[in-house]
């Protein structure tokens, strides 16, 4: 019998992910198509070569900020669904940045990072105020924060932002504030995927290994107990609010200074990063290595549903299927470790 609560929860999203490919076959089946060819165009499309994998690398990359920021904001006990508006204001800090200031000291890559990040930190911080001073919950600051986010987005495209031309879309950054590319390959997989890799440890850190990190589980396990043991539980719930949203708004920075190096639809922005960011914390089961490789999967999926589109019939809205079946599964936790249970101790006998 399964007794090691680490191990069950390893197998969970394992199965999850199986079962959900599984179901998936049964719907390609359906269809009339050859599910092993399918799955042989998915994983190829996505691993197989160096571009394949630049390809989907690129992908995870804002998938792996935006879970890291959700995957805080639940340690803390909250909820942010406002990811998404975290990068888009990250993002439109980082182009004007780079776009429209020449000073040599601001317009460089780490100077538009950290600020970048300071924004997404300052729209996420505005939901942590907002729950601490006046008890609004997060999840409906967060939503209306994404409202407010993409139409000020909308607006400095088309006015205060905008390049010459018909495309609402800002002036290109200057190479001073481009992210290098990572390979030398057609795919513009630049440094920000490693500054992801490097985000996934610093998590790893501050939750593990800092007082900060326990505060900030010990205000989402019990505020009240926290708050009888010393922990000033307001300034925990702005400043986790605040760490979640510099994630995200790290994510926006990337699509923005990486690839063609602008904000316009091109970049990447208006994907539902943000939204996807709580499905690979949820897989990653609230872990920072876990967040990284569910993302890579998402990625994967995405880039290889392409593929699979590509060379068979079978439209690439099964991989969005596939994804959601993930989560329901993945929701249905309890579910899938009382089976894992049950055929362990079976097996056992």
């Amino acid at each position: 019998m399964i007794k090691n609560k680490g191990v069950l929860n390893v197998l969970v999203p394992i199965v999850a992910v199986l079962l959900a490919l599984l179901i998936g076959a049964g719907i390609i089946l359906y269809m009339g198509e050859n599910p092993i060819k399918a799955y042989y165009f998915l994983f190829s499309g996505a691993f197989d070569g160096l571009t394949p994998i630049a390809r989907t690398l690129l992908e995870a990359t804002p998938l792996i900020f935006t879970g890291l920021g959700v995957l805080i904001a639940f340690k803390g006990g909250m909820f942010n669904i406002g990811a998404q508006g975290q990068m888009t204001m990250a993002g439109l800090t980082a182009a004007a940045l780079g776009g429209f200031v020449a000073n040599i000291f601001i317009n460089n890559v780490f100077v538009i990072l950290l600020i970048g990040g300071f924004a997404g930190f300052l729209w996420a911080g505005i939901a942590g105020w907002l729950k601490a001073k006046l008890g609004v919950h997060e999840v409906i600051s967060t939503i209306m924060l994404n409202y407010i986010a993409v139409s000020f987005e909308q607006y400095c495209l088309n006015y205060p932002l905008k390049a010459p031309g018909f495309n609402p879309q800002t002036p290109a950054v200057v190479e001073s504030a481009r992210l290098g590319k990572l390979l030398d390959v057609r795919v513009p997989l630049n440094y920000g995927f490693i500054l992801a890799l490097i985000a996934v440890f610093i998590v790893w850190f501050i939750l593990e290994k800092t007082v900060l990190g326990y505060h900030i589980k010990a205000v989402g396990f019990n505020p009240t107990t926290a708050e009888n043991n010393g922990i000033n539980v307001k300034k925990i719930i702005i400043l986790t609010l605040g760490i979640s949203g510099f994630l995200a708004g790290l994510g926006g920075v990337e699509r923005v200074l990486g690839g063609v190096g602008q904000y316009a639809y091109k970049t990447g922005l208006t994907a539902a990063y943000g939204f996807d960011g709580i499905a690979v914390a949820l897989l990653g089961k609230n872990t920072p290595v876990g967040t990284l490789l569910a993302s890579i999967l998402f990625a994967a999926l995405r880039v290889g549903g392409r593929a699979m589109q590509f060379n068979t019939n079978i439209p690439s809205q099964m991989v969005i299927i596939i994804q959601a079946i993930i989560i329901l599964l993945i929701a249905a936790e309890n579910m899938i470790r009382f089976w894992l249970e049950k055929l362990s101790k079976e097996g056992a006998e």
